[in-house]
């Protein structure tokens, strides 16, 4: 069984997950969690032909992350930023972090080395960089649910 980590720099979560769509594979959305820094990761299982692909770890920041970095210190201040970000229609997600794939497929390993985008918001790159400023240790979310998966999954299949 093949079995590839990859490291995709994705800085738009939706389109990664749309051009993976467009190519033809389903996509199973696994756990997910908001995290006390304001970010969020998720795990997501790509199959094609109720066979899987690929499993795909994020970690990410929504618009939500932007009222983080207002440095609001009132409650109700707070809550009205947060109901504002939910009523603007806005929605995107930004990793933080390059999504690891664990990749069983050649054919997927080759779409995911050839990957690229852009922020889907100007003040994207802006809002990442902050988010690391404020949390030195974000690399290593990603990699304590690798670590997991890597455990659960039964390579001798």
């Amino acid at each position: 069984m093949l079995v590839k980590v990859l490291l995709v720099d994705v800085k738009n979560l939706e389109n990664l997950v749309n051009t993976l769509k467009e190519k033809g594979y389903k996509l199973e959305l696994g756990p997910h969690s908001v995290l006390l820094d304001h970010s969020e990761v998720l795990s997501i299982s790509v199959m094609r032909s109720s066979s899987r692909e690929a499993i795909i770890i994020a970690h990410y920041i929504t618009p939500y992350y932007r009222v983080e970095t207002l440095n609001i210190d009132s409650d109700e201040a707070y809550l009205k930023e947060l109901v504002k970000v939910k009523y603007s229609g806005e929605k995107w997600s930004i990793p933080v972090n390059p999504v690891i794939v664990l990749a069983f497929s050649e054919d997927l390993v080759r779409i995911l080395e050839n990957y690229r985008d852009d922020y889907p918001v100007p003040d994207g790159e802006d809002l990442v960089k902050e988010y690391r400023r404020r949390n030195p240790g974000y690399a290593e979310v990603p990699r304590l649910l690798l670590a997991r998966f890597l455990e659960k999954l039964d390579l001798a299949k």
